[in-house]
């Protein structure tokens, strides 16, 4: 599905903020996913080699989504279009991690990709995301085809920029709502407006140059 918005990046003064939220973990709350986990400690795992696993798949005028060699890919055709896809489920409280890969993008990396949870059919809901160009955010959609900033877009190190790979971790846990990348808390907020839904991969390019985000090896817990 497609929407489209507006990027607008506020430098903040925030040296506190992410010298405490640096040192904590996602290990501090995420469940371990390694080799000893087990399939009940999951409630949805998928890593896209079976196209019938019940993602969206389409293409729409602001891009496309669906199944592709083995990952889920989100493409945003640019100029602010915001494309997701869904998983087709529903849940409460999530933890969600997942590799999300940039392929390509404008060659200032003008862009945002990540994770939505508590996912509504018309897009609303909570969005934890990264940019190309190494900042992240809190949104939420309000069902209105407008965004409200619950995280200010903040730089940060952790995030690998340019068309490389970053596991994304979206953790909506009552009115809480953290955002982890590459095993480090960045961003933590609380709200109460969704309290269940889908979740999502999306992708917004906000120039006209188009840009591609593989998703793979998703667990929610």
């Amino acid at each position: 599905m497609s929407l489209t918005r507006n990027k607008s990046i506020i430098l903040v003064a925030v040296f506190l903020l992410l010298t405490s939220l640096a040192c904590t973990s996602l290990d501090g709350l995420l469940p371990d996913i390694g080799g000893d986990d087990t399939s009940e400690a999951l409630k949805l795992s998928d890593d896209f080699s079976q196209e019938g696993s019940g993602w969206e798949v389409g293409s729409f005028e602001g891009g496309d989504i669906g199944y592709f060699d083995g990952k889920y890919r989100v493409t945003s055709n640019g100029d602010g279009s915001t494309m997701w896809g869904a998983a087709g489920r529903s849940f409460e409280d999530v933890i969600i991690e997942v590799d999300a890969k940039q392929i390509s993008a404008p060659a200032n990396n003008n862009n945002d990709y990540g994770v939505i949870c508590r996912l509504q059919r018309d897009g609303a809901g909570y969005y934890g995301l990264v940019s190309g160009d190494g900042f992240f955010t809190i949104l939420r959609e309000n069902g209105e085809n407008g965004f409200d900033v619950l995280v200010d877009w903040v730089e940060s190190g952790l995030i690998k920029q340019g068309n490389a790979q970053n596991r994304i971790g979206l953790s909506c846990l009552g009115s809480k709502i953290s955002l982890y990348v590459n095993g480090e808390l960045l961003a933590e907020t609380s709200d109460s407006m969704f309290s269940s839904g889908d979740i999502g991969f999306t992708v917004t390019s906000y120039e006209l140059e188009s840009t591609e985000v593989h998703f793979d090896n998703l667990t929610v817990k």
